[in-house]
């Protein structure tokens, strides 16, 4: 990934996400740096490092998952388009992953369980 893509996605830290980014049910999802590093990884994120805001902001369903953590998911539009978004939280809300995913994984994750913690009322 090109340096200049780490300092952009730095900056946005800096300024955005540092203190944290909260989700529809209320909830502040905390990143540090290193979560950062971790996430930008991804071509379609570090590209787009706002993605990561944007997926937290739209967050509409929270499951259980193991170790204590929980999965999130996340739909939002961006142009024409409609992304979605997995996001794995460790306990105490910290970001541990967030990959983009298809519709068909969505349903492939939303099928296979865990208990949903929350969801929000107006998504499908």
């Amino acid at each position: 990934m090109p340096r200049d893509a780490v300092e952009q996605a730095e900056r946005l830290w800096q300024e955005r996400l540092r203190h944290g980014v909260t989700m529809p049910n209320g909830e502040q999802v905390w990143i540090t740096l290193d979560d950062l590093y971790h996430v930008i990884v991804d071509s379609r994120i570090w590209r787009h490092p706002e993605r990561i805001e944007r997926a937290i902001a739209h967050v509409f369903e929270i499951r259980r998952s193991h170790s204590g953590r929980r999965q999130a998911f996340s739909e939002w539009a961006e142009g024409a388009s409609i992304l979605l978004a997995s996001l794995i939280l460790e306990p105490g809300n910290r970001l541990w992953s967030l990959h983009l995913i298809d519709a068909r994984r969505m349903r492939r994750y939303t099928r296979r369980g865990g208990q949903v913690l929350w969801k929000r009322s107006e998504h499908r």
